[in-house]
């Protein structure tokens, strides 16, 4: 997810500073790499009130291309496989639960709606791991093993892209005036 600069901040900038030499370029970059920090944050909010899943399980997977006075754009991004079904917060979530005669595993990927019934799901360790598995035939193995969607699918979900750009866009817009105002003072003294 880029985070830019419009073309009238850009003009407004440059030409605030036109006679303090590389200032606008430094003021815009840490203006933007402030908004960045805030988009990463408000993404992990946004994921975490829309899916069952942990902000630090959300944080680990992203990254941050930071600007430079030189390269004047910034980016999240977020790179990962599928979350493992069980950490969306199944009930029961005790190994052995679930499974034929037992009571129906529920899971809920999504915070609406609530939790949805797996039938057939069990609890079971892999490794050292609890996930949610099933039987692909009658004995008891080949296991398969269940998934979510991955963090990046939910980054770019539509309520959660909206929510992300517009807090970056307004802390871009007022960091950039803070900076602005700092290199400005700055050259004053």
């Amino acid at each position: 997810m880029p985070i830019t600069f419009t073309p009238e901040q850009l003009d407004r900038a440059v030409r605030l500073l036109a006679h303090l030499p590389g200032k606008a370029q430094q003021a815009m970059a840490r203006a933007m790499n402030r908004a960045l920090e805030g988009a990463r944050t408000t993404a992990a909010k946004a994921i975490r009130g829309e899916y069952r899943v942990s902000a630090a399980d959300v944080k680990k997977t992203m990254t941050l291309r930071w600007a430079t006075p030189a390269r004047l754009d910034a980016e999240v991004k977020s790179v990962a496989p599928r979350v493992p079904l069980f950490a969306f917060g199944p009930r029961p979530s005790e190994p052995g639960t679930g499974g034929p005669g037992r009571p129906t595993l529920r899971v809920g990927v999504k915070r609406a709606g609530g939790r949805k019934p797996l039938k057939g799901a069990f609890v079971v360790r892999l490794g050292q791991k609890l996930h949610l598995a099933s039987r692909k035939g009658a004995k008891r193995f080949p296991l398969e093993v269940h998934f979510g969607p991955a963090v990046p699918q939910m980054l770019h979900a539509e309520s959660v892209t909206r929510q992300v750009e517009a807090v970056a866009q307004q802390r871009l817009d007022a960091r950039l005036e803070h900076e602005l105002g700092r290199a400005l003072e700055q050259a004053d003294r």
